[in-house]
């Protein structure tokens, strides 16, 4: 029977699958917050924003007093019920989040559609094949990247490099490999590096790839990559570094095409040879893993800097995995600033400056630089000025950057992180920009 009932009459199992038993659901939702807090955070602004998807049912068994206990779909409820009753939320810092998900523009939804069981036997047949991946086809069917990709570019414009690249060499050849066997993700990460796709002679600007050498030229080497993939079965930890990537590009093509004088963006033509024109959705700040957004492409020839560039755009993450290193990316977003804005002051500037300057002194210098030589308007310099700025309580205050280095208590978050390099991405644009203009 499916029914839709109010988020008061549903009972968080204490008996989750997912967790060893707890006594209550007061605990039950302790141990869920504890356990998976962000996701049931991203959980509930998504239903604020969006809703309760109406197509799937919660699994329910019916208790005593009109009561309902879930048997799945406990995420879902624990996100509700927060968002009805924040008190539920014990942790101060996941509070204060919940809380600011409240300020924008959403509802809370008050019931949930569920489907309605004589017993927990009934249901759980079902709930195992929701849960254990395809069961010989009976089950669900994950999408690998290449299906990701497809869904993505028809709702959401976006292609990645590697299948542009594909599409490419089967437009130009008529053969086709199958995205499975080359492995997209190899693709990528190998295009990720321009010194490596460089031996394709391809660049890519903001996931736009360009061909740069003779389009034969480019086609011949698309061949042999695709076919050594496949056939050595090259994993992406085989090139996830860029010395190895460069690698193995080096010893697949030894060297690299020779440039052509006419250079072919493969978007402008369509994925699907219509001559319609490849619109791409730019990510949501909040969906990606690294500090710095894989679009935001900065040409920075000093290598130390470099280096510390693509580490917060490569490497190093952020998100909510045992991976994630959010207070390494704090400290390290710090050094990146000082570091642009020492080298833009030696390089454009004419170093002036004291040695023991301040940060606040450097981004005065820089900023008043650029404004008086028209390289950046004073609204593109607003979010940086706002840095070195008088109101403290500002998310890209200087106090900000100085607690991750030397506060024994704060750690940086993945959301404000995101937020502070969001806010000052243009300036690093412009800043590095012009330095490459004028290395030209």
């Amino acid at each position: 029977m499916k029914k839709d009932i109010r988020i008061e009459k549903l009972i968080v199992n204490p008996e989750n699958y997912r967790f060893d038993p707890v006594d209550n659901q007061g605990e039950a939702i302790d141990l869920m917050l504890e356990e998976k807090g962000e996701d049931i955070l991203n959980l509930a602004k998504h239903i604020f924003e969006y809703g309760v998807d109406k197509a799937k049912d919660s699994r329910v068994l019916e208790e005593k007093n009109g009561f309902f206990l879930i048997l799945d779909g406990n995420r879902r409820a624990t996100a509700i019920k927060c968002l009805n009753d924040i008190s539920l939320v014990k942790d101060p810092s996941l509070k204060k989040r919940f809380l600011k998900i409240l300020e924008g523009n959403g509802s809370i939804p008050k019931d949930i559609n569920c489907f309605v069981y004589k017993s927990e036997k009934d249901a759980a047949g079902w709930i195992k094949l929701d849960h254990t991946g395809k069961n010989e086809g009976v089950g669900q069917d994950p999408w690998g990247t290449a299906e990701q990709e497809r869904f993505d570019y028809k709702f959401g414009g976006k292609i990645s490099p590697a299948t542009q690249l594909i599409d490419l060499f089967s437009k130009a050849t008529g053969k086709s490999f199958r995205t499975k066997d080359v492995k997209i993700s190899t693709v990528n990460r190998i295009l990720s590096n321009p010194e490596a796709r460089s031996y394709l002679g391809i660049d890519i600007n903001k996931g736009d790839v360009t061909v740069m050498a003779e389009k034969g030229e480019t086609i011949s080497r698309l061949g042999a990559l695709f076919t050594k993939i496949i056939k050595d079965d090259v994993p992406v930890a085989e090139v996830y570094k860029a010395p190895q990537a460069i690698k193995f590009m080096k010893d697949l093509f030894v060297s690299k095409p020779k440039l052509s004088a006419k250079s072919l963006g493969l978007t402008s033509s369509g994925p699907d040879g219509s001559g319609a024109p490849l619109r791409r959705a730019l990510p949501k700040s909040s969906s990606r893993k690294n500090l710095i957004p894989r679009e935001c492409i900065l040409r920075i020839s000093e290598p130390k800097i470099n280096n510390i560039y693509r580490e917060l755009r490569d490497d190093l993450l952020i998100d909510n995995t045992p991976m994630a290193t959010p207070n390494a990316v704090g400290v390290l977003f710090r050094v990146f600033l000082e570091v642009s804005l020492d080298y833009y002051l030696v390089k454009r500037c004419g170093g002036t400056l004291k040695q023991d300057a301040t940060i606040n002194q450097k981004i005065a210098a820089v900023t008043g630089y650029m404004e008086k030589n028209k390289i950046a308007t004073g609204g593109q310099l607003s979010p940086v000025r706002s840095v070195s700025g008088t109101k403290k309580t500002d998310i890209l205050h200087i106090q900000r950057f100085h607690e991750y280095v030397h506060s024994t208590t704060i750690q940086p978050d993945a959301s404000s992180l995101k937020a502070k390099w969001d806010n000052t991405q243009e300036f690093f644009e412009i800043l590095w920009g012009d330095l490459e203009k004028k290395k030209k």
